[in-house]
């Protein structure tokens, strides 16, 4: 897919999908500084990290148990008697520690300590990534794997975090290593299209529900315009919308796809992608058939691509049908406007 996405794009496109653009304008972080991703992810927690030690680390009460001369807490006192048997005079004791050491704090300084170790990381970044480290004593250093983000559990009072685990877990995306583990190798998450399918979907959702006040966005889920014949209880799956926007007077079937080439070739000709099309008229007619008020329901077929644009749009059936192309390659400005134009209603071209 060449020429490749900008750094800060690809790191605006996740901002989004994880609804923490906000978050993410709140730190600068000097996108045009970073010669590839984990530079850029590197400076982002860099400065999160700040941010957060000025404020204080968080801190919970942790279970502890310990050998202690005086009580604390709850004494066990099955195994206290057996040290009294041992002439020990010391209390086994139970009790609520308030500590730093928290999933949360290990997952991030553990995330810092991997950049600070990648060759491809600036030398400069690299030192500052690791005298952060050092303001961090009392937090456990853990072995990073992807279960340790799944298991975390944030509230109210510390969700400033969720922002800095999403950056962390995309650099341990990023980062891969070495066949002898001495060094860390780039993986760029931008050609895994399974994974980037999804990014881009909630990115196209969130946007639009952040930059945009004239459509509502909601969820929608349309069921099947059939009528059973014959055949066993099993229900037919329901279609579940990509991006579903709506208004008084318009309704809009969003569907977005992402593909590393999101034209076909045959016979040395380039077209859509025929499966594609055929999944969005699948929503428009079956919604239509469920229900009178999506009679007059628009389809937008959304493809990411770098280098180009492209604009077709149709009446099929009833339906306006638009096929359009968002070149990642843009400044960020112009990706958000051309964005919002492909909102715009149909015109129909004078004859």
């Amino acid at each position: 897919m060449p020429p490749a996405i900008p750094i800060e794009n690809v790191y605006y496109l996740f901002c989004y999908a994880w609804n923490r653009f906000e978050d993410a304008q709140s730190l600068p972080v000097g996108a045009e500084a970073s010669p590839n991703l984990p530079n850029l992810l590197a400076r982002v927690l860099l400065s999160g990290m700040r941010k957060i030690l000025r404020r204080g680390l968080d801190r919970d009460y942790r279970y502890e148990r310990d050998v202690l001369p005086t009580v604390r807490g709850r004494i066990e006192l099955g195994e206290t008697l057996r040290l009294q048997a041992r002439r020990i005079r010391r209390l086994q004791c139970e009790f609520d520690e308030l500590s730093h050491d928290l999933l949360h704090n290990q997952i991030l300084k553990a995330s810092i300590k991997r950049l600070a170790r990648a060759s491809m990381i600036d030398r400069r970044l690299a030192h500052e990534l690791a005298v952060t480290v050092r303001l961090m004593p009392y937090v456990s250093d853990i072995r990073l794997d992807r279960s340790a983000f799944s298991r975390v559990s944030l509230h109210r009072n510390n969700s400033h975090y969720q922002f800095l685990l999403k950056v962390a877990e995309l650099a341990f995306d990023c980062l891969l290593p070495n066949h002898d583990g001495t060094d860390y190798l780039f993986h760029d998450v931008t050609r895994d299209e399974r994974k980037m399918a999804a990014v881009f979907e909630r990115f196209v959702r969130n946007f639009y529900r952040v930059e945009q006040q004239s459509l509502s966005v909601e969820p929608l889920n349309i069921k099947w315009d059939a009528t059973r014949i014959a055949g066993s209880a099993a229900r037919l799956p329901s279609m579940r919308v990509d991006v579903f926007l709506r208004s008084a007077n318009r309704r809009i079937i969003l569907d977005t796809k992402y593909y590393v080439d999101a034209l076909q070739t045959y016979s040395n000709a380039e077209s859509f992608r025929s499966e594609n099309l055929y999944q969005l008229f699948a929503y428009l007619r079956n919604a239509a058939g469920s229900d009178n008020a999506f009679a007059k329901t628009e389809g937008i077929l959304l493809y990411p691509r770098v280098g180009v644009s492209l604009d077709e749009a149709f009446m099929i059936q009833g339906h306006s049908v638009k096929i359009a192309t968002i070149d990642l390659s843009m400044p960020w400005k112009e990706i958000r406007e051309r964005l919002l134009k492909i909102l715009a209603p149909l015109q129909p071209e004078a004859e």
